[in-house]
Formats: C-alpha cells, structure tokens, sequence
C-alpha cells in the first residue's frame, strides 16, 4: 500500500483538480490531497484524496479495474499545528458526478493557523466479473493542508485622485480576517500595494503599508502616470491570497513645479485632514486658470463644504497688501454633519484664475474650517466606527509661486558654412510687466542677462559659453568662434518673479 502527500497551494490547486475530474469549479486555496493504492489479489484501487477545512471539504476520486466501486464510510482524522486531534470520527460519503463526497466532514470553527494533517482508512466495494472484493485504502497524515486566513479588502482609494505626474497620492483602504460579517480587523499585518501604469508597461510593486487597529492602511506613494494601484494580500502559509483590489488614479503632465502637504487634526488617536497639491504658475499679459487638488487623508470622507485660503506673501500694484482668494471645494457627494448617510467625499479640485495684475511671487495655500469624518473604530454599516469629525483649518498647508512670463530669442548671421568661422549672434528678451495699477504689457527688458550654451550635435549635452547682456533698447549682439554643427542656445535664467526662457539656433558645419 502507498501513499504520496502532495500540497496545493492557490490556481495550481484548481487547476490539477479540475484536470483530474475531483472537484468541479474552484477549488480553496488551502486544499491539500494524497494518492493512496490499495489490492486484494488482481483488484486494483488508486484513490485521490482532497481536504480543506470547508464543511464537507473532503473528496474522493477512485480509479480501479473493477466493474463498479462502492465508498460508504471511512475513518477520517486531523491533527492541528500542535499535534492534538481535531477531528476523528466515521465519516459518511455519497457518490457524485465526480466521485465521493464527505456528507459530515465539519471541523471546528475558529481552528488556529497553520498545518494540518488528515488521516484516511477505508474499505471499498469493488464489484468485479466473479463478485465483490473489498479492498483497503488507508494512510496516516498524508493529506497536508492549512488554515488560513481569508483576507478580504475593501474601500481601496487614492487621494487626490488627479494630481501632476510625479507626484505624491495617499492610498489607503481596509482589511479584514475574513469575509463573514462580524470579521475582525487584519491588524498588523501587511498589504501589498502595486502599481500599473496605463498601456502595456508591467505592474510595479511600489511597497507594504500596516493596518492598524481599525482595519485601516494607508500609505503616501509617487504616481509617476495614468494608471491604477493595486493592493494584495498574497497567499502564504499564513494567508490565502486576497486577489486585487484596485482604484484608479488620474495624473496630468506639466512643466510645472507641484508643491504639496497634509493638515491634520486628532481625535480618539487618529488623525484626519487634508492633502492640497499646487503647481507654480506662469502668467502671460492674459489670466491662467490654475487647478488645485484636494484629498482626505486619514481614512475617511469630507462632511462639508468648505473654502481653500490661497493668500500672496507680497503686494504690488493694486493689491499693495498682497491678495486673497478663497476658492470652494463642494466635494462630490459630500453631506452636512447632521446628515445620516454615509459619504463618498474623498477628492475634489478647485479652478482659480489668476490674474497678470496680481502680484508675483510666493502664495500661501490652505485651507478654512474643513470638516472630516474619519473612522476610529472598525468600520461597518450605518458608519459605525466612523461618526468621529474633526474640524482642519491651515492656512500654509503647501506654497506654490507665481512668475510672469518671458521670451527670449537667438538668431544667428550664418547657419550654413565650411569649415570653423566666427559667426554673429543676436536676440533680445522681453518681460511680462506690471506698468500701471491696471495693465500689464510685454516689452524689451534692457540690461538682462543672457547665458549662451552651444550644444553639439550628438548625445553630449550642452556646454556654457558665456553670459552677454542686453543694451538699453532690450537686444544683444555678440560673436562667437563656431567649427562644428551643433545649436546655439540663449537662455534667461529668471528671477523670483520673473520665468525663464530660452531658444535656440542651429548651426551646420560641412
């Protein structure tokens, strides 16, 4: 008689199931099975038996060189991680489309985690040509299996959900032991949190965040495009695997530098606010409209609406005092605090426009007396858990600046020659300025300086020249030695107010 242990673990089990006729369908990742044989004379018996820890999570598949096989009862019994009997008894079977089924296979709720082995000893009716022959099946401990948990995620979020590539997005969500309601938190243990850029690019791992005590994780990553964060709990001896659980994020591209930061506020020990994210911004002799980000952080949702505070450091022009914008965040589905249902508020995004009239430089971006919902106990239905708000107002949350625009401009006396040669360059810079209380215009800027690079043709990268400086009508004229092909580059660095600009010309040496 012999007996082979083998152990499953995940779509492997499924799949040699499925293959061999056992188990219609999927079967748990925790399954385990052995292939025990059994003779009497020239009665051959091989027996594939599968347990899990699922009521009536034992299986029998029987081959043999009989006319029919019968299986009734066997003695079926399990050893838990300790070594102690969790389960002995006579266990009934009735036949089915794919072999014999346990009728009263029931181990105890709550079995503690890890390893488990089942022992098997039954005798089977084979009928054959000159009548029945009873052949024995029997093993001990050959069918290993485990108790895991069966991790279930739920509520998988990132905040903002439209923020500029690059940046930092909050992804949080909740964890369970289990899928049964009443299921305790997966407290301490870690989800796996990947990445999946949209088109072909391969998922990314981007890390491992905690859950706490609330069943909470959570987590601050860079969304470097489009795509989705995944989250998974991977299957282990420990752990069934949870599947994926995904929320999308959105990024747009910018040449913008983003700025970004979190105000909170604590209750019970948890901590709620809010995530801003500004980009700089770069204003022509026409207004901009800039777009603000807004998420909560925290594990919870908005339960008003409320004003962001977006405030200059300096004054000029008509605005000697600085100037103040306190645009409204509405946020999607957002509920007052004396309404009972429950909301989905967790990203919203603020458009302001910002005038070439109001003053350059450095802006304050806040937010006043935002309300936040956030769950300091296990979430469940009717908000339990999550009926605790605290109030987040920060003023100076995050920065962005504000430049007016400029251009900068280069041509060259020959862009086509043999042989090295001194060639003349000329351009000018303009500014956007502020030349009144109410106008802006775009004009030369004299006595600006001008950083020339000549960047040659190939993967080199450019090299700095020397910085010349326009005359008082806003132009510059200089010469430079030139004896191979490459593009002549000028390029003004900028001020705290002022952007920078730059362009090229390119040059042909035979």
């Amino acid at each position: 008689m012999r007996a082979t242990t083998r152990r499953a673990v995940g779509v492997l089990t499924a799949l040699l199931l499925t293959a061999s006729g056992l188990v219609a369908g999927a079967v748990p990742a925790n399954a385990g099975w052995a292939t025990l044989t059994g003779a009497s004379g020239d009665v051959l018996v091989t027996a594939d038996v599968v347990a899990t820890d699922e009521t009536q999570g034992l299986y029998v598949r029987m081959d043999h060189n009989g006319t029919a096989i019968e299986l009734t009862t066997a003695m079926v019994s399990v050893k838990g991680p300790s070594g102690d009997l969790v389960y002995s008894r006579e266990t009934s079977f009735q036949p089915s489309s794919t072999g014999w089924s346990a009728t009263d296979f029931d181990l105890p709720e709550n079995l503690e985690l890890g390893r488990y082995l089942l022992s098997f000893d039954a005798t089977v009716v084979v009928q054959t040509e000159t009548g029945p022959v009873d052949v024995r099946l029997a093993g001990t401990d050959v069918v290993e299996f485990y108790e895991r948990i069966r991790p279930r995620l739920d509520d998988f979020r990132a905040t903002p959900q439209n923020i500029p590539a690059g940046e930092k997005a909050v992804v949080s969500g909740i964890a369970w032991r289990g899928w049964a309601i009443g299921s305790k938190p997966l407290a301490g243990e870690q989800v796996q949190i990947w990445f999946d850029p949209k088109g072909t690019a391969p998922r990314v791992y981007r890390g491992t965040a905690t859950v706490d005590s609330r069943g909470v994780f959570q987590t601050t990553l860079t969304a470097p495009s489009d795509g989705t964060w995944l989250a998974t709990v991977p299957a282990s001896d420990r752990f069934e695997n949870s599947g994926w659980w995904d929320t999308v994020q959105e990024t747009r591209v910018t040449d913008r530098t983003a700025h970004s930061g979190s105000a909170v506020a604590w209750t019970k020990g948890y901590a709620g606010g809010v995530r801003l994210v500004a980009t700089d911004v770069v204003v022509g002799v026409d207004p901009v409209i800039v777009r603000f980000d807004a998420g909560v952080v925290g594990f919870g949702w908005a339960r008003s609406s409320s004003r962001m505070w977006i405030d200059s450091r300096r004054g000029e022009g008509k605005y000697p005092n600085g100037v103040t914008r306190d645009p409204l965040l509405d946020w999607p589905s957002a509920v007052q605090p004396d309404n009972e249902s429950e909301a989905e508020a967790q990203s919203d995004h603020a458009l302001v426009r910002i005038s070439p009239l109001m003053p350059a430089g450095i802006y304050d971006v806040g937010m006043i007396d935002q309300m936040i919902a956030i769950c300091t106990a296990p979430p469940s239905g009717d908000r339990g858990g999550c009926i605790d708000g605290v109030s987040v107002t920060d003023r100076t949350i995050t920065t962005m600046t504000v430049k007016r625009a400029s251009s900068t401009s280069v041509s060259a006396s020959s862009t086509s020659f043999t042989g090295p040669k001194t060639i003349t360059l000329r351009g000018a810079v303009r500014k956007v300025k502020l030349i009144s209380d109410i106008k802006v215009a775009n004009r030369l800027s004299p006595n600006t300086p001008v950083k020339l690079y000549f960047d040659p043709a190939g993967s080199r990268g450019p090299v700095y020249k020397k910085t010349v400086r326009t005359g008082s009508d806003g132009y510059y004229t200089t010469r430079v030695g030139t004896s191979i092909s490459g593009r002549w580059i000028a390029k003004y660095p900028g001020t705290d107010l002022q952007a920078p600009s730059h362009s090229a010309v390119t040059i042909t040496v035979r």
